[in-house]
Order: C-alpha cells, then sequence, then structure tokens
C-alpha cells in the first residue's frame, strides 16, 4: 500500500511540472511572465525574460495558472507583453 501512494504522488508531481505557469517577482509589483513548465530550467527562462523587458526583477515570488496586469505586464514565453495572460 506504501509504494502504491508513493508511486501515485511521484506520478502526480511529473504531471504537475509539465504544466505551464505565470510567475510573478520579488522586485516588480504588477508584471508576471507565463512560461511552459514549472521546472528549475522553466522558472530561469520566466527570470530572463523579466530581466530583459524590465530590468533586474529580483527573485520568483510565486506562480499561478494566470497573470493580468493593469499597466500590460504580463509575458509570454516570447517576451511579448500582454494585459491578461491565462491557461497557464
Amino acid at each position: 500500500m506504501k509504494h502504491i501512494v508513493v508511486g501515485t504522488l511521484l506520478v502526480l508531481a511529473m504531471g504537475a511540472g509539465a504544466e505551464a505557469k505565470c510567475f510573478t517577482f520579488s522586485d516588480k509589483s504588477g508584471v508576471g511572465v507565463c512560461v511552459a513548465g514549472d521546472s528549475s530550467s522553466a522558472r530561469k527562462e520566466a527570470k530572463k525574460i523579466c530581466d530583459n523587458q524590465e530590468g533586474n526583477c529580483g527573485n520568483i515570488k510565486s506562480s499561478s495558472s494566470k497573470c493580468h496586469s493593469n499597466s500590460g505586464k504580463c509575458y509570454d514565453e516570447n517576451g511579448n507583453a500582454s494585459r491578461s495572460l491565462s491557461g497557464y
């Protein structure tokens, strides 16, 4: 039984890593970046996009499945700005 629970948790964890995420940053309020995945490399890519578009963004503060910015600072994986991104 213990092996089944551990196996199920591993499958869920691997599946969660395949989802795209939107990230916010400690030094840039109102800015979000949405990229494919939630892995270490995806997080690095999101930070790189933020730093390129906005200057030093600081560290990733949180993640979500969507981004909304009244100032139009939701960036997709290509660095394109938008007011709102969802489905991530």
